[in-house]
């Protein structure tokens, strides 16, 4: 009797434990399958709960958003609740496009999850059930649109917040909605019905691929293309206007390209002058999709092969030539040093990657090649590059240490490995500012997706970068006949060494140089006091050894000074150029577009050496100049030495993120135009007389 009635007092017991957790019913249609989950269990008297609905359609159909575009309806909830207890109206996650048969939709497709915030008023005490029912009506299409309806349930009790099984499907619905906007919108139907949306604000994301998702029925045509214009203070998005603006506000979601979006409210006002002028860059904008993340790696691949060949990389040329000096006679150690060179730069590459994200996820507008905006940097790198040249050079040798510093592949015996691979790092170092064709894009669409986009755009941009290089050594040691071809080992290596040393002074007179256009007077005479005193205590034998430490560390600390004398932060950027030029404006340059002038824009930088060539061989050219005169082009010049927000948010419109960067707008407000990287004085002469 006492077993059965333990037994009896189990199966009790259990019963209740089940009756007290939440129970779903789930739902079907022909082509949807959901059901009704909580964050919860249980919910508090009083209190309230997020709900959710969760559902799936087949493969190829799809299901709306609040205002379902050309065609279609929203689902629609009828609720069976207990008495005082009420749901609201459920919110979407961000809408996607779907094209059919020249209109356009606003949809979900594949799995979807609304949440529903359910409040508790009722009188129903703790433990007691608070049973949930709801008939979910859809509109679900493929080619064709069907109305289906299903019925789904949902068993809570009254009780304290316990989050469940289901919490985090919840939490990662919640992220999906749109954000708050921190920026402030405008809306404006014109005469010629076009509906004009403007956006102004600080810190907005690039407006690059934006979409306006308008929550409300026939304001505008959604099949209808929506061109976006960028301003000095934001931007704005035309597209064709279906009827009169309704009363009140206007609600819609605002997404960008890097799939950010953001819940805008819309007060009637014209378009602000800020928030428009510049032109759609949005034509320029790249392919975010898995495909076009894949042709941006591939870009990489190609220009971090053609960076090799850019002027940026040639000082560190020098130490390249003589590691392959050497491959075809020590085929061992070249074979190791030459995938530790390439493990240096892969490595490097994306250091400098997760860097650049990681600052940009905090809010900084930095950029490709933004390490060399610090003077401290650039300080640093002078000076490595003095010991580098002055090493090379013979001037001194004291050791390992000040060898591996350098990276100096030939002079460093003792740790041959750990050379390559810091020459790998200093060549990444040293290249980084530049880009390279098919680079500008590629980088561009690493940092605005960021995560695994990124890592695999900058691992395809690193081993382009290494790729000639280690292919060149291995193609050495397995052609005998290349090997045999190369001058055995003997005094000419050390003659070579010598006069390659020519690039690394003229590096380090470079970096001094850009160090001169981020400091003070002050901070220039330190570093150049610093150099002198560096190059004295190495180069004179004499002094004692502890005089020559002395004079190092000395040296260093001054180094370490000079970087702290920078300009003042009202002090702007603005870049020299022997012809007629005007300093970058974007008020002017929008001011100058409403006119219908053209306009040429440089975004250069000091420590960009493709700037500087193309400066040098195309456009400083008496050619080009009498070009912009003789077609009233004015030519503006923006200078990125230095951190500017509004020349990171200008290379952001074209989806860069460093220089070089020329757009050409031509006359009576055409469209811009982005060049290639390397430009042709030709080609720009041709370009400026044929828009005329």
């Amino acid at each position: 009797m006492s077993f059965l009635v333990r037994l009896v007092t189990s199966i009790v017991l259990f019963l209740g434990l089940v009756t007290a957790q939440a129970h779903a019913a789930e739902g079907k249609s022909a082509h949807i399958e959901a059901k009704l989950i909580a964050v919860s269990s249980s919910v508090p008297q009083g209190g309230d709960v997020m709900l959710a609905l969760d559902y799936k359609t087949a493969p190829g159909w799809h299901t709306y958003w609040i205002n379902a575009g050309d065609t279609g309806l929203p689902p629609k909830f009828t609720w069976s609740l207990p008495d005082d207890v009420t749901v609201e109206a459920p919110q979407f996650p961000t809408p996607e496009t779907i094209p059919t048969f020249g209109l356009m939709s606003y949809g979900y497709q594949d799995r979807t999850v609304l949440l529903l915030p359910l409040h508790n008023r009722s009188k129903l005490g703790a433990g007691e059930a608070l049973p949930l029912k709801a008939r979910v009506d859809f509109l679900v299409c493929e080619k064709i649109c069907i109305p289906e309806s299903l019925e789904v349930s949902l068993r809570l009790t009254v009780g304290a917040i316990a989050p469940g099984a289901d919490a985090k499907t919840l939490a990662k619905a919640a992220k999906a909605l749109p954000k708050p906007a921190p920026f402030t919108g405008t809306v404006a139907v014109t005469d010629d019905g076009i509906a004009e949306f403007g956006f102004a604000g600080k810190d907005l994301p690039s407006p690059q691929g934006a979409y306006l998702f308008v929550a409300h029925d026939r304001v505008v045509k959604a099949a209808a293309p929506q061109t976006v214009d960028s301003g000095p203070d934001g931007f704005s998005i035309r597209t064709a206007a279906q009827g009169p603006l309704p009363e009140g506000d206007i609600k819609g979601v605002l997404k960008f390209r890097n799939g950010e979006a953001y819940e805008v409210s819309l007060t009637r006002a014209p378009l602000a002058p800020g928030v428009h002028g510049l032109g759609s860059a949005g034509a320029s904008g790249a392919d975010t999709s898995a495909g076009g993340i894949l042709l941006a790696a591939l870009g990489a691949l190609v220009g971090g092969m053609i960076l090799n060949l850019m002027p940026c990389v040639f000082p560190v040329l020098s130490m390249k030539l003589l590691a392959l000096s050497r491959a075809g006679h020590d085929q061992k150690l070249a074979r190791t040093e030459a995938l530790a060179y390439g493990g240096g730069v892969i490595l490097s590459f994306l250091a400098l990657a997760g860097v650049i994200v990681l600052a940009r996820s905090f809010g900084a507008q930095v950029g490709w090649g933004f390490q060399l905006q610090s003077p401290y940097v650039t300080a640093a790198l002078a000076v490595v590059m003095l010991l580098v040249a002055l090493n090379m050079s013979g001037v001194f040798s004291v050791g390992a240490s000040l060898q591996r510093l350098g990276g100096n592949v030939q002079l460093d015996q003792n740790r041959p490995i750990l050379s390559a691979f810091l020459t790998g790092v200093l060549a990444v170092v040293v290249a980084a500012p530049c880009t390279a064709p098919f680079m500008g894009p590629a980088i561009g669409v690493a940092l605005t997706q960021g995560g695994l986009s990124a890592v695999t755009i900058f691992l395809a941009l690193g081993l382009g970068f290494a790729l000639p290089f280690v292919a060149l050594t291995f193609l050495i040691i397995s052609v005998p006949a290349v090997a045999r071809a190369l001058p055995k080992p003997g005094p000419w290596m050390s003659w070579l060494q010598r006069g390659l040393s020519v690039l690394m002074y003229g590096a380090a007179l470079w970096l001094i140089w850009v160090f001169a256009q981020q400091v003070t007077g002050l901070g220039l005479g330190l570093l150049i006091a610093a150099v002198v005193l560096i190059a004295v205590g190495l180069a004179v034998a004499k002094l004692p050894s502890l005089a020559r430490i002395a004079m190092v560390v000395t040296a260093v600390v001054v180094t370490a000074f000079a970087a702290t004398q920078g300009l003042p932060p009202a002090t702007k950027s603005t870049a020299a150029a022997p012809i007629d030029h005007v300093a970058f404006d974007m008020n002017q340059l929008s001011a100058l577009r409403a006119e219908g002038k053209p306009v040429l824009v440089d975004m250069t930088a000091a420590w960009c050496v493709t700037c500087k060539v193309n400066e040098v061989r195309v456009l400083y050219t008496p050619e080009v100049a009498d070009a912009f005169k003789a077609t009233g082009t004015t030519y503006m010049v923006g200078d990125w030495t230095n951190q500017d927000p509004a020349i990171s948010r200008y290379l952001s419109l074209f989806g860069r993120s460093g220089v070089p960067l020329y757009v050409y707008y031509g006359p009576d407000k055409a469209e811009p135009k982005v060049l290639p990287q390397m430009l042709d004085q030709g080609d720009i002469v041709k370009l400026l007389k044929s828009a005329k």
